[in-house]
């Protein structure tokens, strides 16, 4: 962890100092005016709803995500097999999540754009259960998000978006999988971390701010999201998963006018579930205790964009890759800890 906080300091160094040193070169008296036709200009993928488009506008972008958990980890240290084992009567050993997701958006005016994503998510699980390695894998649709955003400050370098929206439950909230639980011939319920669905409609709200010079942009974004109402999973009443809430901030340096590199911080927060699905045995698997799967973490992003050359066949297309790394833990109960992860991304705009 030290070793990628000193990297994360020496590469956010690194891109901001060229802003930096060019801010001085803008307090003469021609002041730098936002543009959207730069690398730069739309963040890092990491973030959603930062930006608005130009009235009339379309932007269709395709997102691979794929986000790796390794080992239990509990406050701010992982527990080793044993522990683990002598806790609960499953370890879960790795996960995978992997979402092919949508995000379209539509200028309504230069200042309104109305935006939208859904996924399709791929989770895969390692465990040890009864001395052996189990695998579990589950596929099915995830959540849909809708929302808005509106400029209501953008004059000369600077760019200030509100964001609101909400969440329609289309994902699923129960999957089922053959376990050590499992009696023979039937499936039992998978837990929290294998759901790819809330079964809940929640709402959310964003404020994205940037500012750009010659060389770059300096970039953040608070988002927040908060679920409400109950799903029907198990026969109790359902559960409610925690509210959530993320912080991004990035440094981009525009390299040539194609291509710019960036790099940041990103921090998550969520809260414990409320409710219960009460086919969960609660000493079978960290991630069936609801009540105890609250926690923090925070993150380095660093990211590549790439946009197309005009007088390509594909001009104005930008392509974008993220690679994201664990900096820090702090959770209420054991569960698994993010290791690494990427996001790659193409997007159109018409």
């Amino acid at each position: 962890m030290v070793r990628r906080s000193l990297v994360a300091a020496a590469a956010i160094f690194a891109v901001a100092t060229p802003l930096t040193a060019q801010q001085t070169m803008m307090s003469g008296p021609e002041e730098w005016t936002w543009s959207s036709d730069r690398p730069d200009a739309a963040g890092p993928l990491g973030m959603f709803g930062a930006g608005t488009l130009g009235m009339g506008q379309i932007e269709l972008t395709y997102n691979f995500s794929q986000m790796n958990a390794r080992g239990v980890w509990f406050a701010k240290d992982s527990l080793d097999l044993a522990t683990t084992l002598a806790l609960y009567n499953d370890a879960p050993l790795t996960r995978s999540d992997i979402r092919h997701q949508v995000r379209i958006g539509y200028g309504v005016t230069d200042e309104l754009t109305l935006v939208a994503r859904g996924e399709f998510a791929v989770l895969e699980r390692e465990t040890i259960a009864n001395n052996g390695l189990i695998r579990t894998g589950i596929e099915n649709f995830g959540d849909v998000e809708v929302g808005a955003v509106y400029t209501v400050y953008g004059e000369g370098p600077y760019r200030l978006n509100v964001q609101g929206g909400g969440i329609i439950p289309t994902g699923a909230s129960t999957t089922y999988a053959d376990t050590t639980a499992s009696q023979s011939g039937t499936q039992t319920p998978l837990p929290y971390d294998m759901r790819p669905g809330s079964g809940t409609f929640g709402v959310t709200a964003a404020l994205s701010g940037s500012v750009q010079n010659q060389v770059g942009s300096l970039g953040a974004q608070f988002r927040m999201r908060v679920n409400v109402g109950s799903n029907s999973a198990g026969t109790a009443g359902g559960y409610t998963l925690g509210d959530m809430y993320e912080f991004n901030g990035y440094a981009a340096y525009n390299i040539n006018e194609y291509l710019s590199i960036m790099a940041g911080g990103r921090w998550q927060s969520w809260d414990n579930i409320a409710g219960f699905d009460d086919r969960l045995d609660v000493d079978g698997d960290p991630h069936n205790m609801g009540a105890m799967l609250a926690g923090q973490r925070a993150m380095l992003p660093m990211s590549i964009t790439l946009v197309l050359p005009e007088s390509s066949v594909l001009g104005g297309h930008r392509l974008s890759f993220e690679a994201i790394y664990s900096m820090h833990h702090d959770y209420e109960g054991p569960q698994l800890g993010l290791d690494w992860g990427l996001n790659f991304g193409y997007t159109i705009t018409y």
